[in-house]
């Protein structure tokens, strides 16, 4: 009975090992300062005419495009369905669907560390350690605390791996129009229009020194070649994705467009 007993517990153990794992210990301590891992891209497409030497006319329009501001962040993905069990019991558990990105942030610890953190609506960080591995601890960080959970995590089953990766999603859309109003007691005047949905949502007006060799409308530069009477010659490189940074993209003003986006 007691050989029996024993080769029981064995297998009963051998079975908890190959299901499940319990997640490394990081020893992490203090606090850890979140780094911008968003990166912001504006995509243009349209009629384009880089480095060509165009002449325009009274309200002829200069630039005629379409817009989208895309945001890449960085994701994990699970190769499988997973869930990440809290030995405490009145700790909460995590579960991931196979294929469903999970939004990380990078992360500094007070002695230098650079990990990775998946942050969820409550106010519970699990972090990845530097090898990219889920920590075994969970900490709530809220406006007036931040302490460490009960229990540790394991991972069911342990075989399943998040692979990094990172994710597109489409923020600001809408069109671009540039106008050539004419060139009225020594001032070029043009106007931009941003459309969303058939309808102009503003409308800006810009006066530039008649002499002037460089302009810049809407965010674009563009080269005065010629000012000739009512017409202009203007010339322009326009890239087709560039990336923008936090005061570039707040002077957009197009509507963000709503997606529905599962987030852990």
């Amino acid at each position: 009975m007691r050989f029996q007993a024993i080769c029981i517990a064995s297998v009963f153990s051998a079975h908890l090992a190959a299901g499940a794992a319990e997640l490394p210990d990081c020893k992490l301590s203090g606090t850890m300062e979140f780094k911008e891992t968003r990166r912001d891209f504006l995509e243009v497409s349209g009629s384009v005419k880089n480095g060509e030497e165009v002449t325009y006319g009274r309200d002829e329009p200069v630039l005629v495009v379409d817009l989208k501001v895309v945001s890449v962040r960085p994701v994990l993905i699970p190769s499988a369905d997973v869930r990440l069990k809290n030995s405490w019991a009145l700790s909460q558990s995590y579960r991931f669907e196979k294929g469903v990105p999970l939004y990380v942030s990078d992360v500094e610890s007070a002695t230098g560390r650079r990990l990775s953190a998946l942050s969820f609506r409550d106010g519970s960080v699990i972090y990845l350690n530097e090898d990219g591995d889920f920590c075994n601890k969970v900490r709530t960080i809220k406006p007036d605390m931040q302490v460490w959970q009960m229990g540790t995590l394991s991972k069911e089953p342990d075989d399943v791996r998040f692979e990094r990766t990172t994710k597109d999603e489409v923020g600001q859309s809408g069109s671009l129009r540039i106008f050539y109003l004419g060139t009225t007691g020594g001032a070029m005047q043009f106007r931009e229009a941003w459309v969303q949905g058939g309808q102009i949502s503003k409308s800006i007006d810009r006066n530039f020194d008649q002499f002037a060799k460089v302009i810049e409308v809407a965010g674009f530069k563009f080269d005065v070649v010629e000012v000739k009477g009512d017409k202009v010659k203007l010339r322009y490189e326009i890239p087709s994705r560039q990336e923008l940074g936090p005061v570039q993209r707040a002077q957009i003003p197009l509507q963000v467009r709503r997606t529905e986006t599962r987030r852990s």
